[in-house]
């Protein structure tokens, strides 16, 4: 999302990522394991490891490093690049880590946008903080980062080097492997106003240290390990919206789904092709072929959302949400799944902007470009469904066959209002 801490430039690992690892390999030997969904994917977090951290790795834990290096090359068939040893700190260091760094990383400007925005469009409640949310769903979760700009990995561990350390640094590495190819920088995973196509890039990247990491985990864990990998507790999620989870897990699965149909149709080739040509939107790694036909989303113009609301109404920067954020946040609003992906498959291009007003006050308009009118229709449909779920009022206006304006605020007068400015 906008202003998430996925906008920093470093790339994480997920704690649960992994069980889909362990459920995949153990059905494989006839063991039995409970699975849960998989919050996978990462918004990401900049921070080089803290002077509080456990010494770098002994010389055992080293040729431990160093083998899972030279397997993880052999897969990819990158080039080595020069790293420092990892640091590993426990999970209450990166939690004071992450706390400490945080308004850094994702300023308080910036977090006041994004609770206008996600408050607007029914996604939180005025009593939550999109900022405090974040800063627990990645304090749980995160076991791993490889920072591109340090060019240090840290991993997470309360207990020594373990599975779950061993399959964290296959995928840390694998990030290593790419900065070193390809410059992670060069893929700026943090442009304003841009937050469908980082979301995008944020897949490749991730896509493919998954899709390794599975296939290391396959070639070289036992089923032992494999099931010790989920033996650590839990994150706990409790409170946190499952919209957030959705986004959360994005970059890993659909990425590694990304990047597996690329494989499958290009090798190890065709995913080096797509770091020095990005995907320029989510639908492309939804819809990988729309990536491979080049197609580019849709130009749109930000709704005037503030002149039309008149004095005392500020405007937030615009931002391009996109189908994977169109899916998340039908879901939220209770549509099936079916429902929602099909409602959400004909996007073309969008742009959104949030406002706030006196006394608190708040007002979404996004304007939404779709492939044929067939799609906008199909969108239309299923939001005037789920409007009946929202937690604030809500319109959606026809301004073509192949273009829908959704308005949403705080109030219907302002709704109306808002409408009326922009006839």
């Amino acid at each position: 999302m906008s202003g998430l801490l996925r906008r920093a430039v470093v790339v994480t690992t997920i704690l649960l990522t992994l069980l889909g690892i362990t459920v995949l390999a153990v059905r494989g030997t006839g063991a039995g394991i409970a699975a849960r969904p998989l919050p996978s994917s990462t918004p990401v977090v900049t921070s080089e490891p803290t002077a509080s951290a456990t010494p770098s790795p002994t010389p055992e834990t080293a040729q431990i490093f160093g083998q899972i290096e030279a397997q993880v090359r052999a897969l990819r068939g990158l080039a080595a690049p020069t790293l420092a040893p990892p640091a590993i700190i426990t999970r209450a260091q990166l939690e004071a880590e992450l706390r400490g760094r945080f308004d850094r990383d994702y300023p308080p400007a910036r977090r006041a946008a994004d609770n206008v925005m996600f408050r607007a469009l029914g996604l939180l409640m005025s009593s939550q903080d999109i900022g405090e949310l974040q800063l627990r769903l990645l304090s749980g979760q995160v076991i791993g980062f490889y920072d591109d700009q340090t060019k240090r990995m840290t991993l997470v561990s309360d207990s020594g080097i373990g599975p779950q350390v061993k399959i964290t640094y296959a995928h840390e590495y694998t990030h290593a492997l790419q900065d070193h190819a390809f410059g992670l920088a060069s893929l700026d995973l943090s442009a304003s106003g841009e937050d469908d196509r980082d979301l995008a890039r944020l897949s490749l990247v991730e896509g493919d240290a998954t899709a390794l990491m599975f296939q290391w985990a396959l070639d070289h864990m036992t089923p032992q390990e494999l099931l010790g990998v989920s033996q650590g507790p839990a994150p706990n999620l409790s409170g946190i919206p499952a919209w957030m989870v959705d986004d959360l897990e994005f970059p890993y699965t659909a990425g590694q789904q990304f990047v597996t149909r690329l494989q499958a149709s290009g090798g190890t080739s065709a995913v080096d092709a797509a770091f020095r040509r990005p995907p320029a939107s989510t639908e492309q790694i939804l819809h990988s072929d729309k990536y491979l036909s080049h197609e580019a989303p849709v130009k749109v113009s930000a709704p005037p959302l503030a002149s039309a609301l008149g004095t005392g109404w500020r405007a937030e920067p615009a931002d391009t949400l996109g189908e994977a954020m169109i899916r998340f946040w039908l879901r939220a609003l209770g549509v099936a799944d079916a429902e929602m992906q099909q409602a959400a498959a004909g996007w073309g291009g969008d742009r959104l902007v949030a406002a706030s007003g006196p006394g608190g006050a708040i007002a979404v308009a996004w304007d939404l470009a779709w492939d044929t009118p067939a799609d906008a229709a199909q969108f239309a449909q299923t939001y005037r469904l789920a409007a009946a779920h929202l937690t604030v009022a809500g319109r959606l206006l026809s301004i073509s066959d192949r273009e829908t304006l959704v308005v949403q605020a705080s109030s219907p007068a302002i709704v109306d209002r808002a409408v009326a400015g922009f006839s």
